[in-house]
């Protein structure tokens, strides 16, 4: 995964590493998406720092240093239907999670709530109060 900077391949380690290239494109995705001005201060420090370091040495390896920047990396990599995908998916394992008296009264809601369809509607604000504006 992503996230962890150890894996495994017939019975061998390898580390994951971080190249100038790699960073330079995720930093670039990130603008063009948006995501970089959602990161805090912070993280934009470490990001460039990286991206300076590893243009100035080269590959990053370091396990702390990687496994932090691959976090980064997600959140620039991150595109608007996945958060709505992933916000869909946390309200369909509420409701999943609720007592069987819903699914008494509303048995296809369970086939519903595996639909991706349905989930992406979820996250995109479904089931959520209509606020209702009196004509004055």
């Amino acid at each position: 995964m992503l996230w962890q900077s150890l894996y495994v391949i017939n019975n061998k380690r390898y580390y994951m590493q971080l190249t100038y290239t790699d960073l330079l494109a995720n930093f670039r995705k990130g603008l063009r998406n948006g995501n970089w001005r959602k990161l805090r201060r912070l993280e934009k420090a470490l990001f460039q720092a990286a991206l300076w370091y590893s243009w100035r040495q080269g590959t990053i390896l370091n396990e702390l240093v990687v496994g932090k920047l691959s976090v980064l990396v997600a959140k620039l990599k991150a595109t608007k239907g996945a958060r709505i995908f992933k916000r869909g998916y946390e309200k369909a394992a509420v409701l999943l999670s609720k007592s069987e008296s819903v699914f008494a009264w509303a048995p296809s809601l369970r086939e519903w709530l595996t639909d991706p369809d349905y989930v992406f509607w979820l996250g995109a604000g479904g089931l959520e109060a209509k606020k209702r504006y009196k004509k004055s």
